[in-house]
C-alpha cells in the first residue's frame, strides 16, 4: 500500500493557477504506482514519482 500527494492541481479545488495539470497530478498514482510489480516500493508516500516525508 502506498500513498500519493498529487501537489496543487488545476481543478476546482486547486484553482486555474495551480502548477500541475490534471494529467501531471495523476501521473504518480495512475501511470507509475499502479503499474509497479510486486517488488516495487511498499508503504511509501510519493509525489512526482519520488518519496516524500510523511
Amino acid at each position: 500500500m502506498n500513498a500519493v500527494c498529487p501537489g496543487r492541481v488545476q481543478t476546482d479545488m486547486g484553482g486555474s493557477d495551480a502548477p500541475n495539470t490534471v494529467e501531471e497530478g495523476a501521473d504518480t498514482a495512475v501511470f507509475w504506482l499502479e503499474t509497479l510489480d510486486e517488488d516495487g516500493p511498499n508503504g511509501g508516500y510519493f509525489r512526482d514519482r519520488q518519496p516524500i516525508a510523511w
